[in-house]
């Protein structure tokens, strides 16, 4: 169970969700993946050995806009329409994960954030010794509302396994329930799908054609601390005119942050490049110099970084949440100060003119990516916590009659 999956091939939708079924599909279990609908898309389908089935959960489905483009929290701050979907969508999910549990009678419930998914599986879980594992991803367990909050304390307590993306994760996790079973399994890349051959003059030229040359790629808004990294650049300029900062990605804050350069006086030195598929981001970041995730608000990982470091490409994320999980300050990259433009600058430009430290960095980052992020790697860890629950409810090991394959 899961709300955001890729509806089309490079739609721009996180395929975290995908690839972790993918590659256990490929390790010989039979899934079916039950996904919110959205306008045009299909209600069955097949992704290889993937069963992908989506509920309807408002009608007109043109009115569905809790899911998707973005996600339910920001859809529910910036929609009425979201917001009104909200209480249909509930019952819509409860009665499609009823229907589907009783169609599949499945060996293992896995759900993806704790909110909404999780609340359901709790529900339909513990049935007939069903094991359940939720996997938190961040921005589910460090929202502050009560009630959301309660609800993740009761998924919690009925959950047979929590997943993490991160030790900053885990430690939310704890902190909602401090006897929740915990594993770090974070998310992934393919690391054979990046790399410094792709690098591109014409991408680089579009990103601005700096000396150095500065990327950011993710979503334009407050959260990942766009305006500080403007500010940076304040001070970046004075010491290498002719650096240039290039933003890849969208969202509700593009145009307060060209205003924010205007008054900065580095607005010459800025390229929004906007929305690019994904399958073309490996070249991009392996074209610029330096990767910057100034996030100012707890990241559950930063795969951009992972991203960024199986390109060859060098790194600078905030000291906060999932990040150092990836960037080892000195080691794979260099931490900032969430929130300090200054020390921002600093770092950034000690491995924009220190080019050994910035090399060196970068290889290591690419041999923690292809040792420990890779999705293969991933999805070996999930099927052993994955067998060993059902080793503990050998009841669910396999139905009479079933298929020779486990059922996930």
């Amino acid at each position: 169970m899961a709300t955001t999956h890729p509806l089309v091939p490079g739609d721009g939708e996180p395929a975290y969700v995908q690839e972790v079924n993918r590659g256990l599909a490929r390790r010989g279990h039979r899934i079916t993946v039950l996904l919110p609908h959205a306008a045009g898309a299909p209600r069955r389908e097949t992704d290889g050995d993937l069963e992908i089935r989506r509920f309807r959960y408002f009608l007109p489905e043109g009115l569905q806009r809790l899911c998707y483009n973005g996600g339910i929290l920001p859809n529910l701050r910036r929609s009425w329409t979201a917001r009104a979907n909200l209480p249909i969508f509930l019952a819509a999910q409860a009665a499609a994960v009823a229907r589907e549990v009783r169609r599949l009678d499945p060996d293992l419930l896995h759900c993806h954030w704790l909110i909404s998914s999780g609340l359901m599986g709790a529900l339909a879980g513990g049935v007939r010794n069903r094991p359940l594992v939720v996997s938190a991803h961040g921005s589910d367990v460090y929202l502050r509302n009560l009630a959301f909050q309660t609800a993740n304390r009761l998924v919690l307590e009925r959950a047979d396994l929590c997943t993490v993306n991160s030790r900053g994760t885990r430690a939310r996790v704890l902190a909602i329930h401090p006897g929740a079973r915990t594993e770090v399994v974070p998310m992934g890349l393919h690391p054979e799908r990046y790399g410094p051959h792709l690098a591109s003059e014409e991408k680089r030229r579009r990103m601005g054609g700096g000396t150095p040359q500065l990327l950011f790629v993710g979503r334009f808004s407050r959260h990942k601390g766009l305006d500080h990294l403007l500010e940076a650049m304040v001070r970046i300029l004075r010491e290498l005119p002719e650096a240039r900062l290039a933003l890849i990605g969208f969202g509700p804050e593009e145009a307060a942050l060209r205003d924010h350069a205007a008054r900065a006086g580095v607005a010459h030195a800025l390229t929004v490049v906007g929305r690019i598929p994904h399958t073309e981001i490996p070249a991009w970041l392996a074209s610029a110099d330096l990767l910057v995730l100034p996030s100012v608000q707890v990241e559950g990982l930063g795969v951009v970084l992972l991203e960024a470091l199986a390109s060859g490409t060098p790194v600078v994320g905030s000291d906060l949440g999932g990040i150092p999980d990836i960037v080892a300050d000195g080691e794979t990259g260099l931490l900032s100060r969430p929130g300090d433009p200054e020390h921002l600058a600093t770092v950034c430009l000690r491995l924009l003119t220190d080019r050994e430290l910035a090399g060196a960095t970068a290889a290591r980052g690419r041999r923690m990516v292809e040792a420990s992020f890779s999705w293969k790697v991933i999805a070996e860890r999930l099927d052993g916590l994955f067998g060993a629950l059902l080793e503990e409810h050998p009841g669910r090991r396999r139905s009479p009659g079933a298929p020779e394959e486990p059922r996930r």
